[in-house]
């Protein structure tokens, strides 16, 4: 069964960084054995933390939304939410996964994960997500 999932910037921030459960699942979708969708808006995001608060250069910027482009995929939401009250900025999350018709929303952010559901698409952290993962082997 093909797995999709849209994965939040503070996930793919701590794969950059860290290793851990984050960057298992970066990999995972680097490997073929799930499907990472993300959007403009997104990958938006990610660029604008790795400049402000990790102080990378674009250039280094740009080399590793290059890489991430080469195994996920790129979709633009078909409609816009208004979902998470305390934080909008996560609707973009939401918005991608019905585009693609996510099964999962990997998140650290407890906005999102405090959801657990929206339409079908299960909303879980990292560990969560390679938990359920490992069920399916």
């Amino acid at each position: 069964m093909e797995i999709k999932v849209v994965i939040d910037t503070n996930v793919y921030i701590s794969a950059i960084f860290w290793n851990g459960n984050p960057r298992k699942i970066i990999e995972l979708g680097r490997d073929g054995k799930i499907k990472i969708y993300t959007s403009k808006d997104i990958i938006g995001e990610i660029s604008d933390v790795l400049i402000r608060k990790f102080k990378l250069e674009s250039y280094d910027v740009e080399r590793i939304l290059l890489d991430f482009s080469s195994f996920t995929i790129l979709v633009k939401p078909i409609q816009s939410l208004k979902i998470i009250k305390q934080d909008p900025d996560d609707d973009k999350f939401i918005e991608c996964a019905i585009s693609c018709d996510a099964d999962y929303i990997i998140s650290g952010d407890r906005h999102l994960v405090n959801l657990k559901e929206y339409r079908g698409i299960k909303i879980v952290n990292p560990l969560d997500f390679l938990l359920i993962i490992n069920e399916h082997k």
